[in-house]
């Protein structure tokens, strides 16, 4: 049984990412579970200015507003459910009271999920971008892995073909590997286990990703796992041509404090993967 769990603001990109989170749920037995926190104040994204809560009156029209539309996206979607999926997907809905990163962190301790699938806008500077994206900042603080999807992801639904993850060869990508094999076993994919660095790899390193290479191949006999390196001065220069060459689908990569991967999640860096780019983004955590 796999569990998802979909936060929601009833935006364009929240909905794509449910509507991403049903296709992949379709293919397991799994539990959906479409999460909405609501707060006092105006959500900035979608698209309002911040403002002190209205009267009381006003607060509770809000309220009922948002409860009618979770219950009515959960209607509609299981209303267009196939019926492999129907037999597969468990949907549920959570209402929440909150701001929406300290919710979603809650609600994921509370319901250990295998992967948080959350929207993003894929377009320019925002006022949401400017002070800290929901999404970005649940991806630092998780603890599960999180599915960052953008709004217009052209990736087809249907199929994950190729997946490039974002690696240093280190014992944390052997559990990340697992996890993330776990949630691609029914598609058709490649799997490009890639370390970006300035320099040639010395004979460590290599190595290393031998190592690796060779855990794969024994373990995962049934999916195509590649392991090489990509030299370049440029890191997120030499990510997006790797991935604008080998059509990417899907990029992956395991989070920790202090590795290579760690320049990722630096403010401007983070912002050109999660609003510049139609490539998912997976993150796992050390």
């Amino acid at each position: 049984m796999i569990k998802i769990l979909v936060p929601v603001t009833f935006t364009d990109h929240s909905i794509n990412a449910f509507t991403y989170a049903l296709t992949l749920a379709g293919k397991f037995p799994s539990t959906v579970t479409l999460l909405h926190s609501f707060s006092d104040y105006e959500d900035i994204e979608e698209g309002m200015n911040v403002m002190p809560p209205n009267s009381e009156e006003d607060i509770q029209k809000r309220e009922q507003d948002a409860r009618d539309r979770l219950a009515d996206l959960c209607q509609s979607a299981i209303n267009k459910m196939t019926s492999i999926q129907d037999k597969n997907i468990e949907l549920e809905n959570r209402f929440e009271f909150g701001y929406a990163e300290e919710v979603i962190l809650k609600v994921s301790k509370d319901l250990d999920p295998d992967v948080i699938i959350m929207g993003t806008k894929s377009k320019g500077e925002t006022i949401k971008e400017l002070l800290g994206s929901v999404t970005s900042d649940v991806m630092r603080r998780a603890t599960v892995p999180v599915l960052a999807v953008p709004a217009k992801s052209t990736v087809d639904l249907e199929k994950l073909s190729r997946v490039l993850f974002v690696t240093d060869f280190g014992d944390a990508d052997y559990i990340s590997v697992h996890k993330l094999i776990r949630l691609i076993t029914p598609f058709q994919t490649h799997i490009n286990a890639v370390r970006f660095q300035a320099h040639k790899p010395d004979n460590t390193e290599i190595r290393r990703m031998e190592k690796f290479r060779d855990y794969c191949d024994a373990t995962y006999r049934n999916h195509k796992i590649k392991s090489n390196f990509e030299q370049s001065e440029q890191f997120m220069d030499s990510l997006e041509k790797y991935v604008a060459e080998n059509n990417i689908d899907l990029i992956a990569m395991t989070r920790r404090k202090r590795n290579m991967i760690a320049r990722l999640f630096t403010p401007e860096i983070t912002r050109r993967i999660l609003f510049y780019t139609d490539v998912p983004l997976l993150v796992f955590h050390a």
